[in-house]
């Protein structure tokens, strides 16, 4: 529902403004990733087995994420964008709670209800404030689920010596957590400044595409992750995943030239940006499982050094490919980026026993 909005959103903004709204949604992102604290993580692997850290969890990150959206909202003066870090984080630990439960029924309705209201309070708000109201529009989903944080308090008392004794599986968790999405972020929060939104606007369709077609991997390692977090190893699925996911790149380097003109004429120049980046998306989905597995194992240092190495590619691709090459080369930077995560995480892993 939400890749679908936002191909929808592209089709009825102006290019400028698209990429607008995703520098934008990009600034509050990262800020809302800094107030989880791990937290996404640390549920899911920890309410699998059975550890009762939600109300202590909850605890801290409302408070992290009431700060943080206050100091954006001094920041930039922007009250329709500055409380969404403090409603996302509120339904993250959430719907990372169900996660961990194994309530995959749960997880799944909640999560739709969420998309269906968000496509509605961003339409009634763009209409009224523009870009900011689809973000404003966004941050009314995330807070109608409040009511469920009473809930997740109920289930344990706040005891700081469940965080004390899993200290660095949880400092771990979050440093990787805030990495990953900086690495999702930091090529938006380059490009428009550096090559402004015009630019930015068919980067950001092309990656919009990378995102729908990425949608299997994250479900099948959002399903495995607490199944690996007990010994459970899915073999057969994650096999699978690869193979559908080969399967997907092919499609969609056929298929993006005879598509993207029909249903998004003002973005012909994200053709070649797609035919690009879809070949991120079998180490893409191979880092996913990876990542899964080491996180089952509460195995973390693996996970952050591959994401500082993306992090890092990615930068250099975006200032040296993108100056040179345009639109092509900041494409090829997330392939080149996200190959050099999935190859540093085989290395370390294979040196690990998992």
């Amino acid at each position: 529902i939400s890749a679908i909005f936002w191909l929808f959103l592209a089709s009825i903004l102006d290019v400028d403004q698209y990429g607008e709204l995703g520098y934008l949604l990009a600034i509050v992102g990262t800020v809302g990733a800094f107030g989880l604290i791990g937290s996404n993580n640390t549920l899911t692997v920890y309410v699998a087995k059975g550890i009762k850290i939600q109300a202590t969890v909850f605890f801290i990150t409302l408070i992290a994420g009431v700060g943080l959206s206050i100091g954006l909202l001094v920041f930039t003066q922007n009250i329709l964008i500055s409380f969404y870090p403090l409603a996302l984080i509120i339904f993250s630990t959430v719907i990372f709670d169900l996660l961990g439960r194994k309530a995959f029924a749960n997880y799944g309705k909640y999560l739709v209800i969420q998309r269906i209201l968000m496509v509605i309070f961003a339409l009634v708000f763009l209409e009224i404030w523009g870009v900011n109201g689809i973000i404003f529009g966004y941050t009314l989903s995330f807070t109608v689920f409040s009511f469920l944080i009473y809930k997740a308090f109920q289930e344990g008392k706040i005891d700081f010596k469940l965080l004390k004794d899993r200290k660095n599986f949880i400092l771990n968790s979050y440093g990787t957590h805030v990495l990953e999405v900086i690495s999702i972020n930091i090529d938006k929060l380059i490009i428009f400044p550096m090559f402004g939104a015009l630019i930015l606007g068919p980067y950001q369709l092309g990656f919009q595409i990378f995102v729908v077609i990425m949608i299997l991997p994250h479900i099948v390692t959002q399903y495995t992750l607490p199944h690996d977090a007990t010994g459970i190893r899915n073999k057969s699925l994650k096999k699978y995943t690869l193979i559908i996911s080969g399967i997907i790149t092919g499609l969609a380097v056929i298929l993006s030239p005879l598509l993207i003109p029909i249903f998004f004429p003002k973005y012909i120049e994200a053709v070649d940006v797609i035919q690009i980046m879809v070949f991120a998306l079998v180490p893409s989905t191979l880092t996913l499982i990876l990542t899964s597995e080491l996180l089952g194992k509460e195995k973390t240092k693996s996970i952050i050094l591959s994401v500082i190495v993306a992090i890092i590619a990615l930068i250099v691709g975006i200032v040296i490919l993108g100056e040179y090459m345009g639109l092509l080369g900041l494409a090829l930077s997330l392939v080149i980026a996200r190959s050099l995560q999935c190859v540093t995480l085989l290395i370390l892993k294979n040196r690990i026993k998992i």
